[in-house]
């Protein structure tokens, strides 16, 4: 067991973020041990097939046999719109002490030949080949999971929203414990340092960082997971016309790319007036954004978009 040590300003800096390398990183455990995500399933049969392509030589270093990872693996995300590259970047500027004492720790030994560059040149592979496909759907799901803690905590406090997070996570008294974790049960202060909640899919019970002592992270399971893939395709053009409307469902069709109003009114042969209106109702169910670019508003689909039209906002 860990167990975490709040005061009251601890309690008040608790803050929740997503972490893609994070996930990728621990995504690694399905694949090692599927039966251990049963909920996971669907991802783990939909890219089995294409696990040979990966660089195992490097990939097998970055998960041991009790599922612990070197936490410069998975740095402390700041926000829930945490951008891999970013990630990535960090972990090819860690420090080579780091780098070479925290693979000794979690393997008892370090591999030869292992580079902070072979490392990112490894996931970026993994992440392309693994994890952009279903990326859109996994966020979505983390990001929803997110908006529905924050409304526990502002409707019943900080210690509701804890002791929700799950069955093996408990708060009382300033104690946050979290079971089933850690090989030997140690205690740690927050001590103003901010607590980050993490969900995450490859948990199944919490994440928490290898190290005693490391910046303090608590990872959770989300909510909905059953139902993670449970809707393989998306909707036909058909469908998505009945639901939302033909106008619309053309112009979610047509945002492959950022557009202007004008753009789209050209494209459907329609007045800008009534593209605008469309777009203000998309805009206000979720389904698009708008980003100002000197004079010009451009509109892209959102992450809600994409998911319910099966759209790669990657591209």
């Amino acid at each position: 067991m860990l167990t975490y040590v709040l005061n009251s300003e601890d309690l008040a800096g608790v803050r929740f973020a997503v972490s893609p390398v994070a996930e990728m990183v621990l995504s690694l455990r399905a694949l090692r041990d599927p039966g251990r995500f049963p909920l996971q399933l669907g991802w783990v049969r939909a890219v089995q097939s294409r696990a040979k392509e990966l660089d195992w030589d490097v990939l097998r270093w970055l998960v041991n046999d009790t599922m612990g990872s070197p936490d410069f693996l998975t740095p402390r995300p700041t926000s829930p719109l945490t951008q891999l590259t970013d990630e990535l970047d960090i972990i090819a500027n860690v420090d080579p002490t780091t780098f070479y004492q925290q693979l000794t720790a979690v393997h008892g030994e370090f591999p030869e030949g292992l580079s902070t560059n072979s490392v990112v040149e490894a996931l970026s592979h993994y992440w392309q080949t693994m994890m952009a496909p279903y990326w859109n759907r996994m966020r979505t799901l983390l990001s929803a999971d997110i908006s529905y803690r924050g409304h526990i905590l502002t409707q019943h406090g900080t210690g509701a929203m804890l002791n929700g997070l799950g069955p093996a996570i408990t708060y009382a008294d300033g104690l946050l414990k979290v079971d089933r974790v850690a090989e030997r049960s140690r205690t740690e202060e927050i001590k103003g340092r901010g607590l980050v909640l993490q969900p995450t899919l490859f948990g199944p019970h919490a994440v928490i960082p290898f190290d005693p002592g490391a910046d303090p992270l608590l990872g959770y399971p989300p909510r909905g997971q059953a139902n993670l893939w449970s809707v393989v395709e998306p909707p036909s053009h058909q469908d998505l016309a009945q639901l939302i409307g033909t106008p619309r469902a053309r112009i979610l069709d047509l945002l492959t790319y950022p557009r202007t109003t004008t753009d789209l009114a050209g494209e459907l042969q329609v007045t800008p007036s009534a593209v605008s209106q469309h777009l203000q109702l998309l805009r206000r169910t979720g389904l698009v954004e708008p980003h100002r670019t000197g004079k010009q508003v451009l509109y892209r689909p959102t992450e809600l978009a994409a998911l319910l039209t099966g759209t790669d906002l990657s591209r």
